[in-house]
């Protein structure tokens, strides 16, 4: 005897299909940005070990230099539950009409609606990563679990992308920015970026010279500064009227990231793909049912779990970004 409960195992079985069938279909970019990492845990949590200072030469029969031990700022990225039900009657599924219909209608739009949250909660990094009174977008805390010290803000209790009137201190005492108030996408512009990340942003929280290569030009998918972008990177000759007619030096220099889900439409942003950025993947979605009896129906469910966080401003620099 095939009972009731047999059919919803199948029903559960054919939620996976249509989901993922859709799910896997819509693009994604936070993927191409965030490095992705295996989470088990309500959050993880990043602390950096400040490596040795410069050497200093000395003479023979000279004591050594000693040096001390310290550690960076630390990070925490928490997990978040995003989950979602559809209810059937019972009686739906005693006539046994347009109960796929149903099913296929509502697996298939959560297959792109978590898409789209995955993708903006990922944008959101970007979007109000230069607030200066922070955004809770960076709040990574858990009730009674999880508290960092930094609410609102990146890692250093600073903006994401903060301006040179508010620069951040690093341990070893150097200042820094990686915003740009105004800021025109053009070959001088992009140079400004690419200068700021690859040579004064580049040194680690010791003071030591690091080697960055930006490889990313971020901005809102189809806008007019991704055209403007388009044409920078992708044309033969220099598109600036100072330069005209001379081989164009950022052709193919960086790969044009278009992201729908930036709210900005003359924001952009340099930075190195999967460097400085994390994502979380703690729970894929999963799909089961119960019974909500005074209702007297079937509860499809899904669950799924991710967080992210800024793990380091020195990979990113951007320009033209909202503040408030």
């Amino acid at each position: 005897m095939t009972d009731r409960s047999a059919f919803l195992k199948g029903m559960v079985k054919d939620a996976y299909k249509y989901y993922f069938e859709k799910y896997e279909a819509v693009p994604t970019v936070y993927d191409q940005l965030f490095e992705i990492e295996d989470s088990d845990a309500a959050y993880e949590q990043y602390t950096t070990a400040i490596g040795p200072q410069k050497l200093q030469k000395t003479a023979e029969g000279v004591v050594t230099p000693r040096q001390s031990a310290a550690e960076g700022f630390t990070v925490y990225c928490a997990n978040y539950d995003y989950p979602s039900e559809l209810a059937i009657s019972n009686d739906a599924l005693d006539d046994h009409q347009k109960v796929d219909n149903y099913l296929k209608a509502w697996a298939e739009g959560l297959g792109e609606v978590v898409r789209n949250k995955q993708e903006s909660e990922h944008a959101a990094l970007f979007n109000y990563g230069g607030f200066t009174a922070g955004h809770s977008a960076f709040d990574n805390s858990i009730p009674g679990i999880l508290t960092p010290s930094y609410g609102n803000y990146a890692y250093d209790a600073k903006p994401f992308f903060n301006l040179t009137g508010n620069t951040r201190t690093a341990k070893h005492g150097g200042t820094y920015y990686n915003g740009v108030a105004s800021l025109t996408l053009d070959g001088t512009g992009l140079q400004t970026l690419m200068k700021l990340i690859s040579v004064t942003n580049s040194f680690n929280e010791a003071g030591i010279e690091i080697t960055i290569m930006p490889n990313v030009l971020l901005c809102q998918f189809n806008s007019d500064t991704y055209y403007t972008a388009k044409r920078l990177l992708e044309s033969s000759g220099d598109v600036a009227g100072a330069h005209s007619g001379i081989e164009n030096i950022w052709k193919s220099s960086l790969r044009l990231v278009g992201w729908r889900f930036l709210t900005d439409v003359d924001a952009w942003f340099v930075g190195v793909a999967k460097q400085g950025l994390k994502s979380l993947a703690r729970m894929s979605p999963v799909i089961d049912y119960y019974e909500d009896k005074p209702i007297r129906s079937q509860v499809v469910r899904m669950q799924a779990r991710w967080g992210r966080a800024p793990t380091n401003f020195r990979y990113w620099a951007g320009a033209n970004f909202a503040t408030s």
